[in-house]
């Protein structure tokens, strides 16, 4: 075998919490390579051979075993949450952060009735075109450089751990509506309403990522989670408008042979445990470092996968030394089996080359390191 299904393999093994050579190391990193690179944020996020061949170069000086982005877009974060995004070079300075525009109610509530009407298709194409600055016509250069980015990453040997993300309809207008507004206004005062929507959304979601599926051969798939979190709603409204979601995503994932990794921002230890009712081996958690990752283990059993969680403070501001410490004690804990080591998250943009490089390094030495693991 080759490096990629050398790697691939790895990973697989990993998730079905079998033994393997190294623990394997498969960073989430954006704005990061750029910075590593000293390449300026507008073109990292426009000239996307230049952003793919700098990724390939950071994951070659890691040694990483797989990425989780093989090459981003900012257009990408208005399409999941509805909103406007301010992008580097056009709205910011050239160099400064993309950042989502949430300031403001970007879809009314009378949007729901259309929605109904037109379908969430029509009404999306529609909404987008005209209230998230045409997105899709601004992710056209994205979408045709994505097919040459991952024959680079296949060619390099690197598989990928997010090919696309499956959006919760909570996730889409939380943000379209805003935070405040769709909370209390819309699921508080309108819960009926709200199911009705987030059915008809789920429905045609199922569909297209069916689809999706099979036009991209995608390995393994994001179903994410950041305002669904038991830090902004409690466990019982996650029940009831988040886990029917993520229930069905996870079903299509496995129907169509693809790995299902809930990535999950911010602190879920009050929900772990409606993960066991997922097929052991078969999944990943990715967790931030906000979630209990040691709380998961307990929770979830030794036959789960478990990726994370290094700590975007300690990447940024922390030693090499500390990092290492991090995740030797981590894989003590937690590992060594089944364990994924990377950042909580996305690597912060400013974090340190060599604590990154630490981080790598103490997932791959661990098993010679610890004979006895």
């Amino acid at each position: 075998m080759g490096k990629y299904e050398d790697n691939l393999e790895r990973i697989k093994k990993t998730i079905r919490c079998e033994p393997v050579d190294r623990v394997p190391c498969v960073p989430c990193a954006n704005a990061y390579m750029a910075r590593a690179n000293n390449i300026v944020m507008k073109d990292y996020i426009s000239d996307f051979d230049l952003a793919c061949d700098a990724n390939l170069k950071e994951l070659d000086r890691l040694d990483a075993d797989g990425t989780q982005s093989v090459i981003f877009s900012p257009y990408l974060l208005g399409t999941q949450w509805l909103s406007k995004t301010a992008i580097p070079g056009v709205d910011l300075g050239d160099d400064e952060m993309w950042q989502v525009v949430e300031i403001e109610e970007n879809m009314k509530f009378e949007d729901y009735e259309k929605i109904k009407e037109m379908g969430w298709d029509a009404w999306q194409a529609k909404f987008i075109a005209e209230k998230c600055d045409n997105n899709w016509e601004n992710l056209k250069p994205f979408f045709e450089a994505n097919p040459r980015a991952y024959k680079k990453f296949y060619e390099a040997g690197y598989p990928c751990l997010a090919d696309f993300l499956m959006i919760t309809p909570f996730e889409y207008f939380c943000g379209g509506r805003s935070l405040g507004t769709f909370l209390v206004d819309d699921l508080f005062d309108e819960p009926e309403l709200m199911h009705e929507i987030f059915d008809i959304v789920l429905e045609h979601n199922l569909k297209a990522y069916r689809e999706q599926i099979k036009a991209t051969n995608a390995t393994a798939v994001w179903i994410g989670g950041w305002r669904t979190g038991p830090d902004l709603i409690s466990p019982d409204m996650f029940d009831e408008f988040v886990y029917p979601s993520f229930k069905a995503y996870y079903d299509l994932c496995i129907d169509t042979g693809v790995i299902p990794v809930f990535h999950l921002d911010s602190n879920w230890t009050l929900v772990l445990d409606r993960f066991k009712n997922f097929e052991e081996k078969t999944f990943i958690m990715a967790l931030d470092s906000k979630t209990d990752i040691r709380k998961c283990r307990e929770v979830l059993g030794k036959n789960v996968c478990i990726l994370g969680d290094v700590p975007c403070e300690m990447l940024t501001f922390g030693t090499p030394e500390e990092v290492t410490k991090y995740v030797n004690d981590l894989l003590d804990d937690i590992g060594p089996w089944g364990v994924i080591i990377a950042s909580g998250c996305d690597i912060p943009s400013d974090a340190k080359p060599e604590n990154v490089k630490a981080m790598a390094d103490a997932a791959h030495n661990y098993l010679k390191d610890h004979p006895q693991a």
